[in-house]
């Protein structure tokens, strides 16, 4: 009996030493998860943000595509007016998104070498996140020359 109250007298404190290790193990638990949910708050936003860019550029494919059929003097026209000034740049939740079109043979990457009825387009849209970012859609679209 004596070696078990002996045994008992020497541990005084253990009982603080656990609880401070496991505060400590919850403490940097905690820490991780509150990183891990501002990361993903970031890659939210970010989403966010290029799901609007594809948006835009889906709208202005659009306005080009209605030229479905035109002669391609006719889309380049469309293509001169997104590139003007004043329909260039949208602005949305405090971001400013930079669209440009380009039409030709030479506009898409490769190349293009197949009907002469198919006219090539490639359409950017540029915003900062707040690293540049950058999003490109390719199309073809066809004339009646």
């Amino acid at each position: 009996m004596k070696g078990i109250q002996q045994f008992r007298k020497n541990k005084h404190g253990f009982l603080l030493v656990d609880a401070m290790i496991g505060v400590l193990v919850v403490a940097i638990g905690l820490a991780a998860l509150a990183a891990l949910y501002t990361y993903g708050i970031g890659v939210m936003v970010s989403a966010d943000r290029q799901e609007k860019a594809v948006q835009i550029a889906a709208e202005k494919i659009e306005l080009l595509k209605a030229a479905d059929g035109h002669s391609s003097s006719d889309i380049r026209t469309i293509v001169g007016v997104i590139n003007a000034a004043e329909n260039n740049k949208i602005y949305q939740d405090g971001i400013e998104y930079q669209i440009h079109a380009e039409g030709g043979n030479n506009s898409l990457s490769g190349g293009y070498l197949g009907d002469d009825n198919l006219y090539p387009v490639k359409l950017t849209v540029n915003w900062s996140d707040p690293r540049p970012q950058q999003l490109t859609l390719e199309t073809y679209i066809l004339t009646n020359d």
